[in-house]
């Protein structure tokens, strides 16, 4: 039984939605399989038939648009949608699109998700109105699911603590661990897609700049914005990064340290969605008007926002992986990847059914005309498909893109190298979009030409060596079980350091903003939450 997402103007929802990872595993990896195979054999047909200026052509070239796996996408796409008419062909930065009824959402259909926050805890918020900034929502609710006196107010914290200890029935830890291992075993890979390609690509969707604008969050000062980034390597190492059992998974089980994290994250998307609807300010008339355009930008940190970021972390670096080795990961390893994405997705307040007639963050009401969004599941067809589709609703840069591509790439210095590596990753059709220069190698005989000439070249061919020592050491994880065994433990190590590195600093800069804050001044020490809102939202 395969996924379809049909289409919800002017006819009615589905009745039921495929929602377990088991009723959509063998078909959909066979399929995938089967289309990997006729891949592969292509390939090989092309690489024999080739010349060798050719094949060294191939193996140094990273194409961001041109890739394989997108081409047997969209057969199977085309093979399986059951109405060929409704399918049409999108250009967009360079990639052609084929949307289909069946996998893709259109943008009458997206927008009624950026009307949704994340109504579970946005209640619990409004209920608990003395919860402030620091305030740790998720240690509450755990003392308060262990108070057996525990009064109708703080139940409902108690039952939301709940909620999320009961795992959904698609859930498998044996495969949220190897997708886990996907991660761990093609880091540098995984780290280098997040960053150049995932964060700049998709944080410059005008919307989610605005929000990004208002919390000053990756568009403060370099030495904040490189807090920021930090601390998302934080929540990931949090999640990923291996137990002393040696097993990664066993962080993300109810009350456990990934899964706290997660959660913790979600409390504060949660407060500042609140803070930015409370922002007011008087018009002429002196009447109070909102000062967040919900109307434009729909409300902050909303359904689609939250999809597209969680797509970002998980079919992006797919993609990214893909054009760093040359080729695509395994169907195998993809699915599981965006099984633990979907899981994660779960914990953070993304629309998921938890069952065949369950699902996890709306109401019964909105479900029956709005099916949950669950960006990353059941089936891999329909993650790319969600990917694609957000991407033709929202992704149009504006100047503020810009301004924040431009800071995102200067964090560290080195510039130039990283906008070329931006512009390799992403497709030189969004870089345009989004402002970033062409380094041109030949301008001329001019003693100034052949200056920039020697500067440009020797920028393009460390960039080249950059990426080919990725594409290398990529390809033999790929090719090697011993090595991918070996990379994965050390990439855990390495994750783990990382972890206990971060606590120490994070917890040390959470206390002096706990200090600064005086909404803090009451609240006891203890309760400090590890993901604080520090840097209140400001319009």
């Amino acid at each position: 039984m395969l996924y379809r997402r049909k289409s919800t103007s002017g006819s009615t929802p589905p009745s039921r939605r495929c929602s377990s990872v088991s009723d959509i595993s063998p078909l959909d990896c066979s399929i995938e399989q089967a289309a990997s195979g006729q891949q592969d054999e292509v390939m090989v047909k092309k690489f024999v038939n080739i010349s060798v200026l050719e094949r060294i052509r191939n193996i140094l070239r990273f194409d961001a648009i041109n890739l394989e796996s997108t081409a047997v996408r969209n057969s199977k796409m085309l093979s399986l949608s059951e109405d060929q008419n409704s399918i049409s062909y999108i250009h967009r930065y360079g990639v052609d699109v084929c949307f289909t009824d069946e996998y893709h959402s259109s943008p009458s259909q997206l927008e009624q998700y950026r009307k949704i926050g994340d109504p579970e805890v946005d209640t619990l918020l409004s209920e608990f109105k003395s919860f402030g900034p620091f305030d740790d929502v998720i240690s509450a609710a755990a003392v308060a699911r262990d108070n057996l006196k525990s009064n109708v107010t703080t139940n409902r914290l108690a039952q939301f603590y709940r909620h999320y200890e009961k795992i959904p029935s698609w859930v498998d830890f044996d495969q949220i661990q190897r997708g886990i291992d996907v991660f761990l075993a093609y880091l540098p890979a995984a780290g280098c897609a997040l960053y150049y390609r995932s964060l700049v690509g998709g944080f410059s969707i005008p919307k989610i700049v605005e929000v990004l604008k208002s919390t000053r969050y990756l568009v403060s000062d370099r030495q904040k914005t490189l807090y920021r980034l930090i601390d998302t390597g934080g929540l990931l190492a949090a999640c990923f990064a291996p137990t002393e059992s040696r097993l990664s998974a066993a962080s993300l089980r109810p009350g456990c340290r990934g899964w706290l994290a997660a959660l913790r994250v979600r409390v504060l998307h949660a407060k500042i969605r609140r803070r930015l609807l409370q922002m007011k300010r008087r018009d002429d008339d002196g009447h109070s008007v909102q000062l967040w355009d919900i109307e434009r930008n729909g409300i902050p940190i909303n359904q689609e926002d939250l999809a597209a970021t969680l797509l970002a972390f998980s079919v992006n670096v797919l993609i990214g992986i893909e054009i760093i080795a040359g080729k695509p990961l395994s169907a195998n390893e993809q699915h599981d990847y965006l099984a633990l994405w979907r899981y994660l997705g779960w914990l953070l307040g993304i629309d998921t059914p938890e069952s065949d007639h369950m699902s996890s963050n709306c109401d019964k009401a909105m479900q029956e005309s709005l099916p949950p969004i669950d960006p990353c599941g059941p089936s891999i067809l329909h993650a790319y498909a969600s990917l694609e589709s957000i991407i033709l609703h929202i992704l149009h840069p504006e100047p503020s893109s810009c301004d924040l591509v431009t800071h995102l790439l200067s964090v560290r210095g080195f510039f130039a190298f990283r906008a070329e590596v931006c512009r390799i990753l992403i497709g030189g059709p969004l870089a345009d979009g989004l402002g970033l220069p062409k380094y041109h190698c030949w301008q001329g005989w001019t003693v100034e030409a052949l200056r920039i000439f020697v500067a440009n070249f020797l920028l393009k061919v460390t960039v080249y060596t950059f990426l080919m020592c990725f594409r290398f050491y990529t390809l033999l994880t790929m090719s090697s079980p011993w090595f991918k065994a070996k990379t994965t433990v050390w990439h855990g190590d390495l994750q783990r350091k990382f972890l206990h590195k971060w606590e120490e600093g994070h917890s040390s800069r959470m206390s002096a903003a706990y200090k600064k804050d005086k909404t803090a001044a009451s609240a006891k020490k203890s309760s400090s939450c590890p993901f604080s809102m520090v840097m209140p939202p400001q319009l």
